[in-house]
């Protein structure tokens, strides 16, 4: 009876100890610094519809992730403004995955109000894309760091007058 006691016991103890050590890991992979990915850039811009009220824009833009684990991002909910006025959203297509401490290149969609716009003063879309423009981006963005769900703060400008077609056959379909 003895020695199943004992038994019982170096089972309990070593399952506690394994069940701390897991604790400990989980705990240790949550005290991470997390850090916002930057958006260092956009590579292009397509103008895919044009209705009354509404703008509609695939971009793809590189996106960095300073982590020290990948990045996915689910969903979006961020605000584009120029000019300091608010001219629609940016919206995730599909979930995008950053390796750690890397580049991607990220396509996004951007929706933006017909009205608004002309209210920031851009009459033409299509140079402000390709001349001066740049857009604030702010709002937040969900996804997957580690095995843990986060939800970022975005507040970001990026220039888009630096857009250049890579070679001559390829260009903007503004």
């Amino acid at each position: 009876m003895a020695v199943s006691a004992t038994i019982l016991f170096l089972i309990y103890t070593t399952m506690r100890n394994f069940i701390t050590i897991g604790l400990l890991a989980l705990l240790f992979q949550s005290c991470n610094n997390f850090i916002a990915p930057e958006f260092a850039g956009v590579n292009a811009i397509n103008i895919s519809e044009v209705k009354l009220s509404q703008i509609t824009a695939d971009i793809n833009v590189k996106v960095y992730n300073p982590n020290k684990h990948s990045l996915t991002i689910k969903s979006a909910d961020i605000d584009v403004s120029m000019r300091d006025i608010k001219t629609g959203k940016l919206l995730v297509v599909e979930p995008i995955t950053v390796a750690s401490r890397s580049y991607a290149d990220c396509d996004f969609t951007v929706k933006l109000s017909t009205t608004e716009t002309l209210k920031a003063g851009i009459a033409s879309t299509k140079d402000w894309f390709l001349n001066s423009g740049s857009i604030k981006l702010t709002g937040t963005i969900d996804g997957e760091y580690g095995i843990f769900k986060r939800k970022t703060n975005i507040d970001t400008l990026v220039k888009l007058g630096d857009i250049a077609p890579k070679s001559k056959t390829q260009q903007h379909n503004l």
